[in-house]
């Protein structure tokens, strides 16, 4: 990695840098994974996996990020990616019992590391446990299917800790469809998703729209009371792509108040760079303001990231390369993880 200006490297580590989407407890979950020591992704332009750990995160200057819990459906249908397919097939558990043993393996990994990781659930602990020197991981269910169409077992995963909520990961729930099937387009949320957004808010559960098709996310804004967030994603008008938002998407997530995390993979940029990354952060900032971009990796969630943005430790010139751009601190320190921070604490307390 090239060297970085010192005043911007300093700066960046000033920051509460908080990333709204990674996919490790996958390979926690998968290969036994430690979060707490130091990998490396031997493979050219580091796909898949490899991406964050606890050293590499504080070199990189992340202090928080909410861990994607990626659950197998019960049911395995055709519009499920090859890579899920296979997972489903040959990992035991799924549903509610795979959510709530995914959510286990954070709490065990605090208890192995309580001075150095939290399991946090509302925005005010996830600034507490940054301020004394912890890396704060806050749980996000990707998909409802790991619910298993039940109310009842949202409820139990809020007790142990699950404070967002994807309705959508790349199937058909019992809640909604996802935005990569064509089939689906202009079926919104069913009965059970409504029933279930209304328990989502009154248990200040976090809304994310990633991977919910147009017709979703239109539903979800016309009910929601409080701040969504679109976790790891990017700008249709940039890259067309259809797990990327519209302008017209953006700028009602931002009136609502919520905010939009950028996303690193190819799926979402093309085949770039670290420069493709901040032309969508800046497109974000034009149509949405300055309130509404984010950090959405997707790190660890089987993709492949653009050159120049390959793992964690590449966050510091995220910050050089938009100083550069003439982005003011303000803004910065917002986009970084104000922003985001902001949403968690207005839903989750």
């Amino acid at each position: 990695m090239p060297a970085l200006p010192a005043e911007a490297l300093a700066f960046h580590h000033e920051c509460l840098v908080l990333d709204l989407h990674v996919d490790t407890l996958l390979w926690t979950r998968l290969f036994g994974y430690d979060f707490a020591s130091a990998h490396r992704n031997r493979l050219p332009r580091a796909p898949f996996g490899w991406h964050v750990d606890l050293p590499r995160a504080r070199e990189g200057g992340l202090r928080a990020a909410v861990l994607g819990l990626v659950v197998n459906p019960r049911q395995v249908r055709s519009e499920l990616i090859l890579p899920l397919k296979i997972l489903a097939r040959i990992e035991r558990g799924a549903g509610i019992e795979q959510t709530l043993a995914t959510l286990a393996l954070w709490e065990a990994a605090e208890r192995a590391h309580p001075e150095a990781l939290a399991f946090v659930r509302s925005g005010s602990e996830l600034r507490r446990a940054v301020t004394e020197g912890r890396f704060a991981g806050l749980a996000c269910l990707e998909g409802s299917h790991g619910l298993e169409g039940r109310i009842e077992n949202l409820r139990r995963a809020h007790e142990r800790g699950l404070r967002m909520l994807g309705l959508v990961h790349f199937q058909s729930t019992e809640a909604a469809r996802p935005m990569t099937v064509a089939a689906f387009d202009g079926q919104g949320l069913t009965d059970f998703g409504y029933e279930l957004l209304t328990e989502v808010e009154a248990l200040r559960i976090v809304v994310d729209l990633a991977h919910l098709n147009a017709a979703g996310v239109d539903d979800v804004l016309a009910r929601v009371r409080r701040p969504c967030v679109a976790s790891h994603t990017g700008c249709r008008a940039l890259h067309d792509h259809p797990r990327n938002l519209t302008d017209a998407q953006i700028r009602r997530i931002a009136d609502g108040g919520g905010v939009v995390g950028i996303a690193v993979g190819t799926s979402f940029l093309g085949n770039g760079s670290l420069e493709s990354f901040l032309d969508h952060v800046e497109h974000l900032l034009r149509v949405g303001g300055a309130d509404v971009p984010a950090l959405g990796s997707d790190w660890d969630g089987f993709i492949v990231p653009v050159r120049g943005m390959e793992d964690v430790r590449c966050l510091p010139q995220v910050t050089a390369g938009l100083l550069a751009r003439g982005v003011p601190p303000e803004t910065l320190r917002k986009l970084l993880g104000e922003n985001a921070l902001r949403v968690l604490t207005e839903v989750c307390g």
